[in-house]
């Protein structure tokens, strides 16, 4: 497993670069100090934790080639591929919740009180525990891991889950109107076309003007796609706004690239 600094998210490969490069001294240190418990490390990667400029320069050009041979051809194909399996989860959550979509993800894991328990192999009695605590979970279908998901659970940061992405749910329909009525039988018609014009931050006034529904009805349904993780909602005043999350726009987006 390589060193976990540098797992990084970024949108591009420059963006990525200087992630990695920000690490702290005592995270790149410790990442590689991990991998090499019983096998001596060149001396350009000790170098590393210690700001060598020569050592950075040659990580960053060993990433950016492997990113070139590797990565840049079949780019497209891959965002194409991460879109579809997280717009299959984000189904998933809405239509069964945020536990039961986990468990399809890993057979036997659970969620209970944010604390994610995994089977081990040893026997029924032996359980990992993830504990959120609030952190975040953050998904990484991959296409190039082929056996179990792997954890990364470091203080301080979003939990990481890396998992084979033919492992994820069902495929989704094919056509855009195949897609919109499955999405319309998990969250109803009306909360549908609400999530739909949410292109904006608006009022729960606006959105009843919107979809044309009394402003009760519209504080109703806002409030059922609040608990499934698909809105926010704050208050300034004695004014409030709806808008969107990352996970209705990954599952809205699936809907309209399918």
């Amino acid at each position: 497993m390589a060193p976990a600094f540098l797992d990084v998210l970024g949108d591009t490969i420059d963006e990525g670069v200087a992630l990695v490069r920000a690490s702290r001294a005592d995270f790149v240190r410790a990442g590689i100090e991990q991998v090499y418990t019983r096998r001596p490390a060149p001396p350009w990667i000790h170098a590393l934790h210690g700001g060598d400029a020569g050592a950075w320069r040659m990580l960053e050009r060993a990433q950016r080639v492997a990113y070139e041979t590797v990565l840049a051809p079949v780019w497209p194909q891959v965002q194409h591929l991460h879109r579809a399996a997280f717009t299959r989860h984000a189904l998933a959550v809405a239509a069964r919740g945020l536990g039961a979509a986990l468990a399809d993800l890993t057979p036997g894991s659970r969620l209970r009180d944010a604390v994610w328990e995994w089977p081990l192999p040893g026997g029924a009695q032996d359980v990992r525990e993830v504990r959120l605590g609030g952190r975040g979970l953050i998904l990484r279908p991959t296409f190039h891991w082929r056996s179990g998901p792997l954890i990364q659970d470091l203080p301080d940061r979003p939990v990481a889950f890396a998992y084979p992405a033919s492992r994820t749910l069902p495929p989704l329909p094919d056509g855009d109107h195949a897609l919109d009525e499955h999405l319309s039988r998990i969250l109803g018609r009306t909360r549908l076309a609400l999530l739909r014009s949410l292109d904006e931050a608006r009022t729960t006034t606006g959105l009843a003007r919107r979809i044309g529904v009394s402003t009760a009805t519209a504080s109703a349904h806002a409030s059922a796609l609040r608990a499934a993780g698909l809105l926010t909602t704050t208050r300034t005043g004695r004014s409030v706004h709806h808008e969107r999350t990352a996970l209705a726009e990954l599952l809205l987006a699936g809907a309209a690239d399918s």
